[in-house]
C-alpha cells in the first residue's frame, strides 16, 4: 500500500473495517468463554442480539376433533366467501390476498392443499379460481 495515495476516504474506510474487527473479535472471546463454561459443565448465557423476527403469540384453539388451529384460522370460510361474491369471473390471488390481508402465498398453499378438497372450486387460470355451481 503507497501511502502518499491514501484519502480521507479511505482512511474512513479503514476505521470502520477496523471497528468491526474488534466487536467481532470481542464477540468471539464471549463465545470462547460460553464454550468453557460448556465444558466445565455450566449451562451457556446466550447473549447478543436476536435474528430474524420475533414470533406472533396467538393463541391456539381446539377444533372439534382436537386439532390446534393457530394464526390462519377461518381462512377457508373467507376464501369461499370473497369466491361466491366473484360469481363466474372468479378471483385472483393476489386480489384475495389484498382483499383478506393474507400473504399470497398463504393463499395458494390453501387452494393447492384444503382448496382441492373442496369440490366446487375450479381453477380457471393461474392464479385464477371461481367457486363452480352444479
Amino acid at each position: 500500500m503507497d501511502l502518499s495515495k491514501l484519502t480521507s476516504a479511505t482512511i474512513r474506510d479503514l476505521i470502520n473495517l477496523t471497528q468491526k474487527k474488534d466487536s467481532l473479535l470481542k464477540e468471539v472471546d464471549q463465545i470462547e468463554l460460553q464454550l468453557q463454561g460448556v465444558f466445565a459443565g455450566k449451562t451457556p448465557k446466550v447473549s447478543g442480539k436476536r435474528r430474524g423476527r420475533p414470533s406472533k403469540k396467538v393463541p391456539n384453539v381446539t377444533s372439534k376433533t382436537g386439532a390446534i388451529r393457530g394464526i390462519r384460522r377461518g381462512l377457508g370460510q373467507k376464501v369461499l366467501k370473497a369466491l361466491e361474491a366473484a360469481g363466474d369471473a372468479g378471483v385472483k390471488v393476489a386480489e384475495l390476498a389484498k382483499t383478506l390481508k393474507v400473504k399470497g402465498p398463504n393463499i395458494h398453499v390453501w387452494f393447492s392443499t384444503t382448496g382441492k378438497k373442496h369440490k366446487g372450486i375450479k381453477k380457471i387460470g393461474k392464479g385464477h379460481y371461481r367457486l363452480s355451481v352444479k
